[in-house]
Protein backbone atom coordinates (compact mmCIF):
# COMPACT_ATOMS: atom_id res chain seq x y z
CA UNK A 1 0.00 0.00 0.00
CA UNK A 2 1.07 3.57 -0.64
CA UNK A 3 0.61 5.90 2.28
CA UNK A 4 0.46 9.67 2.45
CA UNK A 5 3.14 9.72 5.15
CA UNK A 6 5.28 6.89 3.77
CA UNK A 7 8.38 9.02 3.17
CA UNK A 8 8.87 9.44 6.89
CA UNK A 9 9.29 5.70 7.34
CA UNK A 10 12.12 5.66 4.82
CA UNK A 11 13.68 8.66 6.54
CA UNK A 12 14.19 7.01 9.91
CA UNK A 13 15.65 3.82 8.46
CA UNK A 14 17.87 5.74 6.05
CA UNK A 15 19.50 7.62 8.94
CA UNK A 16 20.64 4.33 10.42
CA UNK A 17 21.86 2.96 7.11
CA UNK A 18 24.04 6.02 6.40
CA UNK A 19 25.72 6.10 9.80
CA UNK A 20 27.82 2.99 10.58
CA UNK A 21 28.06 4.07 14.22
CA UNK A 22 24.37 3.30 14.63
CA UNK A 23 24.64 -0.31 13.51
CA UNK A 24 25.68 -1.44 17.00
CA UNK A 25 22.95 0.56 18.69
CA UNK A 26 19.54 -0.99 19.33
CA UNK A 27 16.77 0.18 16.98
CA UNK A 28 13.28 0.91 18.16
CA UNK A 29 10.38 -0.89 16.54
CA UNK A 30 7.32 1.36 16.62
CA UNK A 31 3.96 0.37 15.19
CA UNK A 32 1.11 2.73 14.32
CA UNK A 33 -2.46 1.99 13.32
CA UNK A 34 -3.37 3.31 9.85
CA UNK A 35 -5.71 5.83 11.48
CA UNK A 36 -2.87 7.16 13.67
CA UNK A 37 -0.26 7.18 10.92
CA UNK A 38 -0.02 11.01 10.77
CA UNK A 39 1.70 10.79 14.18
CA UNK A 40 4.74 9.74 12.14
CA UNK A 41 5.38 13.44 11.43
CA UNK A 42 5.94 14.03 15.15
CA UNK A 43 8.03 10.88 15.46
CA UNK A 44 10.25 12.15 12.64
CA UNK A 45 10.67 15.41 14.55
CA UNK A 46 11.56 13.62 17.78
CA UNK A 47 13.84 10.84 16.54
CA UNK A 48 16.84 13.18 16.01
CA UNK A 49 16.48 14.43 19.60
CA UNK A 50 17.48 11.02 21.00
CA UNK A 51 21.20 10.40 20.61
CA UNK A 52 22.17 7.58 18.24
CA UNK A 53 18.57 6.52 17.75
CA UNK A 54 17.19 4.85 14.66
CA UNK A 55 13.65 3.55 14.49
CA UNK A 56 11.62 1.27 12.27
CA UNK A 57 8.03 2.44 11.87
CA UNK A 58 5.41 -0.13 10.96
CA UNK A 59 1.74 0.41 10.05
CA UNK A 60 -0.73 -2.25 11.23
CA UNK A 61 -4.23 -2.48 12.60
CA UNK A 62 -4.38 -3.35 16.30
CA UNK A 63 -5.57 -6.90 15.69
CA UNK A 64 -2.26 -7.60 13.90
CA UNK A 65 -0.06 -6.19 16.66
CA UNK A 66 1.56 -8.11 19.51
CA UNK A 67 2.74 -5.50 22.01
CA UNK A 68 5.52 -7.83 23.10
CA UNK A 69 7.05 -7.59 19.63
CA UNK A 70 7.22 -3.78 19.43
CA UNK A 71 8.58 -1.06 21.70
CA UNK A 72 5.21 0.70 21.56
CA UNK A 73 2.10 0.92 19.42
CA UNK A 74 0.26 4.16 18.66
CA UNK A 75 -3.50 4.06 18.06
CA UNK A 76 -6.66 6.13 18.49
CA UNK A 77 -8.80 5.35 21.53
CA UNK A 78 -8.52 2.83 24.32
CA UNK A 79 -7.25 -0.70 23.70
CA UNK A 80 -9.74 -3.58 23.76
CA UNK A 81 -7.60 -5.27 26.41
CA UNK A 82 -5.97 -2.90 28.89
CA UNK A 83 -2.20 -2.85 28.32
CA UNK A 84 0.46 -2.67 31.01
CA UNK A 85 1.44 0.81 29.82
CA UNK A 86 -0.50 3.58 28.07
CA UNK A 87 0.50 7.21 27.55
CA UNK A 88 -1.56 9.87 25.79
CA UNK A 89 0.27 12.10 23.31
CA UNK A 90 -2.65 14.02 21.73
CA UNK A 91 -6.38 13.96 20.97
CA UNK A 92 -8.11 13.27 17.65
CA UNK A 93 -11.57 14.03 16.25
CA UNK A 94 -13.53 11.61 14.08
CA UNK A 95 -15.43 13.32 11.26
CA UNK A 96 -17.64 12.49 8.30
CA UNK A 97 -16.22 13.65 4.98
CA UNK A 98 -18.16 14.60 1.87
CA UNK A 99 -17.23 15.71 -1.64
CA UNK A 100 -16.64 19.50 -1.62
CA UNK A 101 -19.59 20.01 -3.99
CA UNK A 102 -21.94 18.44 -1.44
CA UNK A 103 -22.92 21.42 0.72
CA UNK A 104 -25.51 19.69 2.92
CA UNK A 105 -25.25 20.60 6.59
CA UNK A 106 -26.16 17.29 8.22
CA UNK A 107 -27.02 16.63 11.87
CA UNK A 108 -25.70 13.66 13.81
CA UNK A 109 -29.11 11.94 13.53
CA UNK A 110 -29.12 12.46 9.75
CA UNK A 111 -25.62 11.01 9.54
CA UNK A 112 -26.78 8.04 11.59
CA UNK A 113 -29.62 7.47 9.11
CA UNK A 114 -27.15 7.83 6.26
CA UNK A 115 -24.57 5.33 7.49
CA UNK A 116 -27.14 2.85 8.79
CA UNK A 117 -28.60 2.59 5.30
CA UNK A 118 -31.98 4.07 6.23
CA UNK A 119 -31.22 6.92 3.79
CA UNK A 120 -30.12 5.71 0.39
CA UNK A 121 -30.47 8.76 -1.84
CA UNK A 122 -29.18 12.28 -1.21
CA UNK A 123 -32.57 13.73 -2.19
CA UNK A 124 -33.99 12.26 1.04
CA UNK A 125 -31.78 14.73 2.93
CA UNK A 126 -32.54 17.71 0.71
CA UNK A 127 -29.61 17.26 -1.62
CA UNK A 128 -29.27 16.59 -5.32
CA UNK A 129 -30.73 13.24 -6.36
CA UNK A 130 -28.16 10.46 -6.43
CA UNK A 131 -27.57 7.11 -4.75
CA UNK A 132 -25.41 7.49 -1.64
CA UNK A 133 -21.97 5.84 -1.80
CA UNK A 134 -20.74 5.11 1.73
CA UNK A 135 -17.08 4.48 2.57
CA UNK A 136 -15.76 2.99 5.83
CA UNK A 137 -12.62 1.33 7.09
CA UNK A 138 -12.41 -2.33 8.16
CA UNK A 139 -14.00 -3.45 11.42
CA UNK A 140 -10.65 -2.93 13.20
CA UNK A 141 -10.54 0.75 12.16
CA UNK A 142 -10.82 2.99 15.23
CA UNK A 143 -12.91 5.65 13.47
CA UNK A 144 -15.47 3.12 12.32
CA UNK A 145 -15.60 1.52 15.76
CA UNK A 146 -16.29 4.77 17.60
CA UNK A 147 -18.81 5.91 14.97
CA UNK A 148 -20.76 2.67 15.36
CA UNK A 149 -20.60 2.97 19.15
CA UNK A 150 -21.39 6.66 19.66
CA UNK A 151 -23.32 7.72 16.55
CA UNK A 152 -25.07 4.48 15.56
CA UNK A 153 -25.44 3.55 19.25
CA UNK A 154 -23.98 0.10 18.82
CA UNK A 155 -25.47 -0.75 15.44
CA UNK A 156 -23.20 -1.60 12.50
CA UNK A 157 -22.78 0.57 9.42
CA UNK A 158 -24.80 -0.40 6.37
CA UNK A 159 -23.76 -3.65 4.74
CA UNK A 160 -23.80 -1.79 1.42
CA UNK A 161 -20.91 0.46 2.48
CA UNK A 162 -17.71 0.27 0.48
CA UNK A 163 -14.62 -0.93 2.35
CA UNK A 164 -11.36 1.06 2.23
CA UNK A 165 -8.30 -0.76 3.53
CA UNK A 166 -6.64 2.45 4.73
CA UNK A 167 -7.54 6.12 5.36
CA UNK A 168 -5.68 7.40 2.31
CA UNK A 169 -7.77 5.25 -0.05
CA UNK A 170 -10.97 6.33 1.72
CA UNK A 171 -10.03 10.00 1.38
CA UNK A 172 -9.32 9.58 -2.34
CA UNK A 173 -12.58 7.70 -2.95
CA UNK A 174 -14.73 10.41 -1.37
CA UNK A 175 -12.78 13.21 -3.07
CA UNK A 176 -13.49 11.61 -6.45
CA UNK A 177 -17.25 11.00 -6.01
CA UNK A 178 -19.91 13.68 -5.46
CA UNK A 179 -22.28 11.03 -4.07
CA UNK A 180 -19.80 9.69 -1.50
CA UNK A 181 -19.53 10.01 2.27
CA UNK A 182 -16.95 8.48 4.56
CA UNK A 183 -15.76 8.22 8.18
CA UNK A 184 -12.24 9.52 8.76
CA UNK A 185 -9.90 10.80 11.50
CA UNK A 186 -9.60 14.57 11.18
CA UNK A 187 -5.79 14.49 10.82
CA UNK A 188 -6.28 12.92 7.38
CA UNK A 189 -8.65 15.60 6.08
CA UNK A 190 -7.33 17.97 3.39
CA UNK A 191 -8.75 20.43 0.87
CA UNK A 192 -10.03 17.67 -1.43
CA UNK A 193 -13.03 16.97 0.86
CA UNK A 194 -15.40 18.73 3.25
CA UNK A 195 -15.61 17.58 6.86
CA UNK A 196 -18.62 17.51 9.19
CA UNK A 197 -17.75 17.57 12.89
CA UNK A 198 -19.31 14.88 15.09
CA UNK A 199 -18.01 16.07 18.48
CA UNK A 200 -16.45 12.64 18.84
CA UNK A 201 -12.93 12.82 20.26
CA UNK A 202 -10.46 10.04 20.95
CA UNK A 203 -7.13 10.04 22.79
CA UNK A 204 -4.04 9.26 20.73
CA UNK A 205 -2.28 6.64 22.85
CA UNK A 206 1.10 4.96 22.91
CA UNK A 207 0.63 1.42 24.25
CA UNK A 208 3.31 -1.00 25.42
CA UNK A 209 3.60 -4.42 27.03
CA UNK A 210 5.77 -2.89 29.76
CA UNK A 211 6.80 0.58 30.85
CA UNK A 212 9.26 1.89 28.24
CA UNK A 213 12.86 2.55 29.22
CA UNK A 214 15.96 3.92 27.55
CA UNK A 215 15.53 5.31 24.05
CA UNK A 216 11.82 4.38 23.92
CA UNK A 217 11.17 6.36 27.10
CA UNK A 218 13.12 9.35 25.74
CA UNK A 219 11.18 9.28 22.49
CA UNK A 220 7.83 9.23 24.30
CA UNK A 221 9.02 12.06 26.52
CA UNK A 222 9.78 14.06 23.38
CA UNK A 223 6.31 13.36 21.97
CA UNK A 224 4.78 14.66 25.21
CA UNK A 225 7.26 17.53 25.42
CA UNK A 226 7.54 20.88 23.67
CA UNK A 227 9.01 19.70 20.36
CA UNK A 228 6.71 16.73 19.96
CA UNK A 229 3.61 18.65 20.96
CA UNK A 230 4.46 21.42 18.49
CA UNK A 231 4.68 18.85 15.70
CA UNK A 232 1.49 17.08 16.80
CA UNK A 233 -0.40 20.39 17.04
CA UNK A 234 -0.21 20.74 13.26
CA UNK A 235 -2.68 17.84 12.89
CA UNK A 236 -4.05 17.04 16.36
CA UNK A 237 -5.27 18.66 19.55
CA UNK A 238 -2.14 18.65 21.75
CA UNK A 239 -2.09 17.79 25.43
CA UNK A 240 -3.35 20.46 27.79
CA UNK A 241 -0.53 22.25 29.67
Amino acid sequence: MTFKFGLLFSFSMLVAACNPQLEADPNLHIALSPSAQPVSTALAACIPSVENLSAILDVRYANFVDLKEVDFFIQLGEAVEEPVFAAQVASEDIVVILHPDNELDLSKSQLANLFSGRVQDWSELGGQAGVVSLWVGPQSDEGRQVFEGRVLLGSPVSGAANLATNPEDLLAAVAADKAAAGILPAAWVDETVRAIELEVELPVLALAAEEPSGAARQLLACLQGEAGQAALAELYAPLEP
